[in-house]
């Protein structure tokens, strides 16, 4: 947002510097970025007169002018269209430095000697238009500076907002902040209508379809209008703003959006094309041409201006091309409107655009300031443009909306800012700010409709705060409240988790949770993913119901660079649709993927990834949290292979998937080499809460180890086989590991061999080989009973 330093001043009467104004503003949270010198491209700049012109022997496109400075006359060699004897002009002598850092000095163009240069207004940094020379008054004084003939000696504030304080988009809303500051009132311009007997609503009439979209719609009607250029004093605000005139009646609109934060709209009544205005939703599909020429094809997420008939502009955001405002106007439709933000918003992404006037109304415009800024505009078109005005607004605003009341607390205020201001300076802050303040010690603030970020008594404490400045507010001698910010678990977690991951050698993925939706749909075809609205791109159209949707992604890429030895984690949120409750899911989970070759060191060779590369890490990690183990169950999977695919479980419930991802799936993201994967919930860390390492005394009685293999079907699995070698041996089996299967020809078909090693040991005394064999021999039975097993002796 930039303004101008003298605009403010008129608004206030204050007589700060603009550094000072700029100071102030900026402690007070209405930020100023940068000060600019409107005349920082006018110094040694003059107002001159042609004398003569001559052509230039080989040139067609430019010639020699001869010029009077009012001191002397030179020769200055020009290229613009429009130069003619006897006008007057904007000289820049030698020395003088202009937009681009261009500095002034003589030159030689085809062998003529050029002192000094006849300037545009681009050149000036006035405006970007350069298709000729800026043509001064015939009246002005060769020879006077031309900042001091333009009266352009200001300063150009540039802030920046933040996006909660919608009303400082206008001069009126800083200068606010302005004269709290100050202690003055607020000099708004004051608005005199000489409106003609003619009504309005005998002319026009509004009706709005849909009130969501646009809650309030007001017009005026301004008869004989004569299009030309602008005043000055209107071009400077408009050109200190950022924006470019263009005529008076498209500038006063202009101007009056820069002064209240409310955008107007002008249509060329004789070319709107009937005599009512119908505010309702585009159809979709339905066609329309911007005033900028480009034709859009729009939904109905689009607000519309029609005639009842066809669209004559989008609200909010831009007008169209055959009711805009030409040399030939004469007689004016003046929309002054409220939309609702968020309907601004899905237009203006529709449309492609960002308008001077989309950015107000998708930040909040005042509802109520609607009627001021359209009486403003019609009196300075009566003034400006000959303008006749009639009588009344046709105003359609079925449903008003009122300033609302909040509770404040004056000893509430002083013990949240450790001050012990009177009551009575709070009441004049706020009131200065334009609140209306009722009651005495319990206060009832009506907070105006330009402030929609005024809601709580805490909003208003902040108010109070920012113009008394943040820097009178003395410093606490004590602290009031906790020192630390508590922690949750859950974030806990994911940084001990990062640590464990990331010195088992992965390095983590950060992803956004947005994929493609025909991905989605292909990794996880059962599941209806969340849809988003307004995609950026067709790639991020869903949000993503799998880690590993985002994983392999990240593997392509990586590959694709040749980037091919990968171990990656991430530790990421999946979302679904809302469950029977209506209740929108969110899980945190962990996946890890793992392809090419693990490095080599000094001690061991290059090795390929593997699937107990996810194991061992998944174990680190079980083990970091004193968890007992999870068990891998074999599950058919549509993303893994058949023989390595599993379910992971834990307390009797699955938790994730791990295994190697089948040809199908890789062919799906063009990757060629082996990718394992491990993604699982969180959940079981998290139920679990902070480790606590448990005390086990070392052992003191010795071991005895006993070996057992047995033949049992193909289709047995190893470890169930395990797990009833652990229970049956119970408290005497302290350890039970697989460390053998076999597949032969010493085994018959469709059989297999597995041996397992337990370790037997007691806490309370020595084993005796009685005691041993005795439950070596409960283990045996059991596996011949249950597992139909066959005891291999060799």
């Amino acid at each position: 947002m930039k303004i101008s330093y003298n605009w403010l001043v008129e608004l206030t009467g204050v007589d700060w510097s603009a550094e000072e104004v700029a100071d102030r503003l900026t402690l007070c949270g209405t930020a100023c970025e940068e000060i600019e010198s409107t005349s920082r491209y006018m110094d040694k700049v003059v107002v001159a007169e042609v004398l003569d012109l001559k052509p230039i022997e080989g040139a067609d496109k430019i010639c020699l002018a001869t010029v009077n400075d009012g001191a002397s006359t030179f020769d200055v060699v020009c290229g613009a269209p429009n130069v003619a004897v006897g006008m007057k002009v904007p000289l820049a002598q030698i020395g003088a430095k202009l937009v681009g850092d261009i500095v002034i000095k003589k030159v030689k163009i085809r062998g003529i000697e050029s002192t000094g240069m006849i300037c545009s207004e681009r050149e000036l940094g006035l405006s970007e238009s350069h298709e000729g020379i800026m043509e001064l008054d015939t009246g002005a004084k060769v020879g006077q500076p031309l900042a001091e003939y333009l009266d352009f000696n200001d300063y150009i504030l540039t802030f920046e907002l933040t996006p909660n304080r919608a009303d400082s988009l206008s001069a009126i809303g800083i200068a606010r902040d302005l004269a709290a500051l100050a202690e003055v009132e607020i000099k708004r311009p004051k608005v005199e209508l000489n409106e003609i007997e003619e009504k309005a609503s005998d002319v026009v009439s509004v009706a709005i379809e849909d009130l969501n979209a646009c809650p309030r719609y007001a017009a005026r009607v301004i008869r004989g209008v004569k299009i030309g250029p602008s005043p000055w004093w209107l071009q400077k605000k408009i050109i200190t703003a950022g924006m470019r005139p263009i005529s008076n009646i498209v500038d006063i609109t202009n101007l009056v959006m820069l002064e209240c934060g409310h955008p107007l709209h002008a249509f060329d009544l004789d070319r709107f094309g009937s005599n009512e205005v119908i505010v309702r939703l585009a159809k979709d599909k339905e066609k329309f041409t911007t005033l900028d020429g480009q034709t859009h094809e729009l939904t109905p997420d689009v607000t519309m201006i029609t005639n009842g008939k066809t669209g004559v502009a989008v609200g909010g955001v831009m007008g169209g091309l055959d009711s805009e405002v030409e040399d030939s106007t004469t007689n004016i439709l003046l929309e002054a409107a409220y939309f609702n933000a968020p309907m601004i918003r899905k237009s203006r992404r529709v449309l492609g655009l960002v308008t001077e006037s989309s950015n107000r109304f998708e930040k909040g415009a005042d509802p109520n300031g609607i009627e001021y800024a359209i009486d403003r505009a019609a009196a300075l078109m009566q003034e400006l443009c000959s303008g006749q005005v009639l009588t009344g607004v046709v105003d359609c605003y079925p449903k008003k909306i009122e300033p609302w009341d909040v509770t404040f607390r004056p000893g509430q205020c002083n013990r949240v800012l450790g001050t012990t201001l009177a009551t009575e300076r709070m009441v004049e802050i706020l009131e200065l700010l334009q609140c209306q303040v009722t009651g005495d010690e319990k206060l009832t603030i009506t907070v105006p409709t330009f402030r929609p970020d005024l809601e709580r008594e805490i909003d208003l404490i902040e108010e109070v705060a920012r113009i008394i400045g943040f820097d009178d507010i003395p410093d606490a001698q004590e602290n009031i409240g906790p020192l630390f910010t508590p922690s949750h678990f859950e974030d806990d977690f994911k940084v001990d988790a990062r640590r464990t991951l990331t010195g088992a050698g992965f390095d983590e993925m950060i992803h956004h949770g947005m994929v493609e939706g025909k991905l989605a749909q292909f990794m996880e075809p059962k599941v209806a993913p969340i849809k988003i609205l307004n995609p950026v791109s067709e790639d991020l159209g869903v949000m993503r119901t799998c880690l590993a949707q985002s994983a392999l992604n990240v593997v392509q890429h990586n590959i694709s660079h040749r980037n091919l030895d990968l171990r990656l984690f991430e530790i990421g949120r999946v979302y679904y649709p809302p469950d029977k409750n209506d209740n929108w899911v969110e899980e945190d989970r962990i996946v890890l993927v793992v392809t090419g070759n693990y490095p080599s060191d000094w001690r061991n060779p290059a090795r390929p990834n593997d699937f107990y590369d996810l194991t061992g890490t998944m174990t680190a990690l079980w083990n970091n949290y004193k968890l007992p183990r999870y068990e891998l169950i074999p599950a058919s999977s549509d993303w893994f292979d058949q023989e390595i695919s599993f379910d992971i479980q834990y307390g009797g419930r699955s938790v994730g998937r791990i295994g190697q991802f089948n040809q199908k799936v890789l062919k799906r993201f063009e990757i060629k080499e082996p990718v394992f994967l491990a993604e699982f919930s969180i959940m079981p860390f998290i139920e679990a809460g902070t480790p606590v390492a448990r005390f086990k005394p070392l052992p003191v009685f010795p071991a005895a180890l006993r070996d057992i293999a047995v033949v049992v079907d193909l289709t047995t699995k190893a470890g169930e086989i395990v797990s009833a070698v652990k229970k049956t041996g119970g408290d005497l089996a302290e350890s039970v590991k697989l460390f053998d299967l076999y597949t032969g020809k010493q085994i018959p078909k469709g059989k297999k061999s597995i041996a397992v090693a337990i370790n037997y040991r007691s806490a309370k005394g020595n084993l005796s080989s009685e005691e041993v064999d005795a439950r070596q021999g409960d283990v045996v039975a059991m596996l011949k009973k249950n597992f139909n097993a066959e005891i291999r002796d060799k």
